[in-house]
């Protein structure tokens, strides 16, 4: 599991938490695409055994 920060369209609006585990998507999409967020960090010993247990994945689509 790891937490993601999700916040507003301004960079000092509030954040909200979401752990995210393993294999688990975060979309976001339309307006709030603009919005603030990040991954703080990963939690240690969360990842799949068949997966570098060192980092993450990030997948990155965009339609233009």
């Amino acid at each position: 599991m790891s937490p993601d920060h999700h916040g507003g369209f301004k960079q000092k609006e509030p954040l909200t938490t979401i752990v995210l585990a393993s294999r688990d998507a975060f979309v976001l999409g339309g307006p709030s695409r603009r919005r603030y967020h990040g991954v703080p960090g990963i939690v240690a010993g969360t990842a799949p055994a068949e997966l570098d247990p060192a980092g993450r994945y990030n997948l990155t689509f965009r339609q233009f």
